[in-house]
């Protein structure tokens, strides 16, 4: 697995639980498992992140909407903005949790990014902070079989757009 040196900060600086129960090695083979996805992600390597997934149903699930096949997480990662070119530029943040189980990592975040697109009351360039709890599961192969992210969109929506 690639290891990356930003995502090795992030997961040292942020408290953490659940480690006593699994083990020191079960911890470390998911933080691996974990850099190499998050890592292609903040890379901005399209096709590292797809090789993060497991062949064998290996999914993503955003706020509901799921994206399964190579294609719909492509278009998904490209379109967040994840290779600069879509939503959001600049993704970065912090790791603020992250809580350990035998099969999973629930991980929360503060998400930083530019917005880059146009919205009625929400210019392009806008910086933003989004608030994410994304719980991550992986094969015995260190691949992704589930990535579950809850993101709270409302920093990124116009006030006149949210239900109130």
């Amino acid at each position: 697995m690639k290891r990356d040196s930003r995502v090795q900060e992030l997961i040292r600086k942020a408290p953490n639980k659940g480690v006593a129960t699994i083990g020191e090695e079960r911890k470390m083979f998911l933080d691996a498992a974990f850099e190499e996805h998050f890592g292609a992600e903040l890379a901005g390597d399209l096709p590292a992140i797809n090789a993060s997934y497991s062949k064998e149903g290996g999914h993503l699930n955003f706020n509901g909407v799921r994206y399964e096949s190579e294609e719909e997480l492509t278009a998904f990662h490209k379109g967040f903005g994840f290779s600069n070119e879509g939503m959001l530029s600049g993704i970065g943040g912090d790791i603020t949790h992250i809580t350990y189980t035998q099969e999973s990592m629930v991980v929360e975040y503060a998400l930083r990014a530019t917005i880059e697109i146009d919205l009625p009351d929400a210019p392009k360039g806008r910086s933003v902070g989004v608030p994410m709890c994304v719980v991550y599961e992986f094969d015995e192969a260190g691949k992704l079989t589930s990535e579950r992210v809850y993101a709270d969109s409302a920093a990124v929506l116009p006030k006149r757009f949210l239900p109130i």
